[in-house]
């Protein structure tokens, strides 16, 4: 990076308006920050850097001198591209100063996209991808400095903000053009449209009832050693290894033990994961052995000081760290997970419960079937959603040639299975371990399957082909999958382009929503994020917070948004999405 890289170190807000009056028509911006910290509630902004490109001197906004909202104007124009590199970091800082952005951009996302799934020596971070594409060295050394103490920034300090809003200017200017030459556009948009939605979620975060999560999992605490000594008492025979107190103790967190013991009891099992296990689930032992692990399980990840641990000290909220593309494109979340909070009632009813509050959940009704459907062209499948039917009663009285009123609950669940596991590469051998069914009649049965819905079939092996001849697949809006040499080639191939839509219409159902949510909430209490809206995003489900008079109208937006949504992806397979209204993200049992 040339020493002499040109920026103005604005420390008034007339020096800021001076260099936005010379931008003239300019239509893409790169935008940066600087704080003491990662946490917008208790961190400062230090700085804000704006690049126009590189025949323009960058802007180094001085934020202990210049009130960030001087921006406001060129952040808030709809016709310049503001373009960041993680933006959901900046974003959340600059709401916190009162700075909505509108119409962004990200390096970070646009790479991702890019790769397809693959990690690439350049990496997601600026100054590896800077190095690659621009042929600069960003010392990343200099960021540590920028702690708490911090009150003037030093000439080091202000060039190396400087440095990174240039590279982010220049390296989405490459990234565009490629975008555009892979066929991305469409999805690009889509995750920078997705970007602030996501940026705002985490910054409201989620209410949290921490006394009332303490007291459902502690009470699993004081249950766990009972759960403990009827697994160990479960598995015992006359032929378990002893010593002079009696039966040696089986270490139930090792997979050989108790694959040993199980074998001794008479359950023959490949490993202990839970779908095999769940084959023997009459069986006391492995009843008994099952019932500790999940105890042990949610007390190991969910109990001690955790509640404690995840509420945030000056909001009194959990404000996880949610990442916008893993894998096939979904939305992950970390520190903590809040995707993997058990389903049942008890758990997520202790997210939410603020005073005068209300949450919508909705959730998309088998969304991956849908999009099965939708993209496969089969019409046998998309007359049964264009119908309103039971899928799986329906897909049942197809296989085995009956009545829709005469198909058993045992043809039903096995139809199910098939409709959900075929998508993920299910052969015979599985389908007849889940249904057990004799492998002869398993056989029998998907072949049947595939006569009543030819397109499937077709499908499932074109796109695997496809993959095989590519190394890719790709989702209906463009998303690109890598699959590389990984050893689940053949599932991967199949689920890849079904998850990744879902995870395209997921959020393409949030930026619908919140957009109908900003016209109707409107205020935004002195922040550029509302203090109610989007908090939760698990898999195909969005939860809403809103105040509780406006409850109902809300939910008829969240609806609206999530329907109008899926039509981009679905066509005219209709989409079905279940609605509840109640005072926490679970239903309250008392």
């Amino acid at each position: 990076m040339p020493e002499t890289r040109a920026f103005v170190h604005a420390t008034t807000a007339k020096a800021v308006a001076g260099w936005l009056a010379e931008l003239g028509d300019t239509g893409v911006v790169a935008i940066d920050t600087e704080t003491t910290g990662w946490d917008p509630y208790s961190d400062r902004l230090l700085a804000v850097q704006v690049s126009a490109g590189p025949e323009r001197p960058v802007l180094v906004l001085d934020a202990a001198n210049v009130d960030p909202r001087a921006l406001g104007g060129l952040c808030g124009d709809p016709a310049v591209l503001k373009v960041f590199h993680h933006g959901a970091f900046d974003l959340r800082f600059l709401a916190a100063a009162g700075v909505e952005v509108v119409r962004v951009a990200d390096t970070m996302l646009a790479q991702q996209l890019l790769d397809g799934g693959e990690k690439t020596p350049a990496g997601v971070g600026l100054a590896g991808i800077a190095s690659y594409r621009l042929g600069v060295d960003l010392d990343k050394s200099v960021r540590a400095t920028f702690g708490p103490g911090v009150r003037a920034l030093s000439e080091a300090q202000l060039r190396y903000a400087a440095d990174d809003a240039w590279a982010t200017w220049g390296v989405f200017d490459q990234q565009w053009r490629e975008l555009v030459g892979h066929g991305l556009t469409r999805v690009a948009k889509l995750e920078f449209g997705a970007l602030p939605v996501l940026a705002g979620m985490q910054l409201r975060g989620v209410a949290f009832d921490a006394a009332r999560w303490e007291s459902v999992v502690g009470g699993l605490e004081t249950e766990l050693p009972a759960l403990a000594d009827a697994a160990q008492a479960a598995l015992v025979t006359d032929d378990s290894p002893r010593d002079l107190f009696g039966p040696t103790p089986i270490n139930l967190d090792s997979p050989e033990q108790v694959l040993a013991a199980l074998a001794r009891v008479g359950i023959d099992v490949p490993s202990t994961r839970e779908h095999f296990l769940r084959d023997h689930a009459d069986h006391p032992a492995a009843a008994a052995f099952l019932r500790w692990r999940q105890v042990h399980k949610i007390t190991s990840n969910w109990g001690g000081d955790w509640a404690h641990r995840v509420r945030h000290p000056a909001t009194g909220r959990v404000h996880a760290d949610w990442r916008q593309v893993v894998g096939a494109g979904r939305i992950a979340c970390s520190d903590p997970n809040l995707t993997q909070v058990p389903k049942e009632a008890r758990y997520r009813a202790c997210f939410g419960g603020a005073d005068g509050s209300a949450h919508v959940v909705a959730d998309y009704s088998q969304q991956e079937l849908r999009i099965l459907a939708a993209v496969s062209g089969d019409e046998a499948l998309a007359e049964v959603f264009r119908s309103g039917g039971d899928l799986h009663r329906t897909t049942a009285a197809m296989v085995y040639s009956c009545a829709e009123e005469d198909v058993a609950v045992a043809q039903r669940a096995a139809a199910k299975q098939l409709n959900f596991g075929l998508m993920y590469g299910m052969g015979a051998p599985g389908f007849a371990r889940a249904t057990g069914m004799p492998l002869d009649r398993a056989r029998e049965t998907m072949a049947r399957y595939f006569a009543a819905f030819p397109r499937v079939a077709a499908w499932l092996a074109e796109t695997e082909a496809t993959a095989r001849r590519s190394g890719r697949v790709r989702t209906p809006l463009g998303r690109i999958r890598h699959l590389g040499g990984d050893t689940s080639f053949a599932t991967l191939a199949r689920n890849a382009p079904i998850q990744g839509a879902g995870a395209d219409m997921t959020k393409l159902a949030m930026v619908e929503v919140e957009q109908r949510l900003a016209a109707r909430l409107g205020g935004r209490d002195g922040h550029a994020v509302r203090p109610h809206g989007l908090v939760l995003v698990i898999h195909d489900e969005l939860v809403v917070e809103a105040a509780a008079d406006d409850a109902a109208e809300v939910a008829a937006l969240v609806e609206e948004g999530m329907v109008v949504a899926a039509r981009q992806i679905l066509g005219d397979i209709p989409a079905a999405v279940d609605v509840a209204i109640r005072p926490r993200w679970g239903a309250l049992d008392d």
